[in-house]
């Protein structure tokens, strides 16, 4: 049974948005790797590419990833690294350095509060 020519080109431009949305996660995990631990970040981007891959393949209306859709998605993913890259990466870097900021504010902050707790249930024993 064949697909209707409207069904293929819904069917090319999400293959095509998922490509951009790959490149996207890509960007959004590279200030963690860059930080440490990239193996582990790059084993979770895989993990997450081949999930969607597949879960596309599975809700597309004659169930596989054809050659069109493999190509559309690379083309995706290589025009957001070309076109949007340059420019949410940066982004991505100062958010990450925020959140990284908070974090370490929040954890000293928990610090002291311990140590003051500790203190004072200290001199109440006393």
């Amino acid at each position: 049974m064949a697909l209707s020519i409207r069904a293929q080109a819904i069917s090319l431009a999400l293959a095509f948005s998922l490509g951009v949305g790959l490149g996207l996660l890509y960007d959004l995990l590279r200030p963690i790797r860059r930080h440490g631990g990239g193996a582990v970040w790059d084993l979770l981007f895989c993990l997450c590419a081949a999930a969607a891959a597949f879960l596309f393949a599975m809700r597309s209306p004659n169930g596989l990833l054809g050659t069109g859709e493999i190509l559309l998605s690379l083309a995706g993913l290589l025009g957001y690294f070309r076109l949007l890259s340059p420019v949410c990466l940066p982004l991505f870097g100062k958010v990450d350095r925020t959140i990284g900021a908070i974090w370490i504010f929040t954890q000293n902050s928990g610090k002291k509060v311990l140590f003051s707790a500790k203190k004072l249930f200290q001199k109440s024993r006393e």
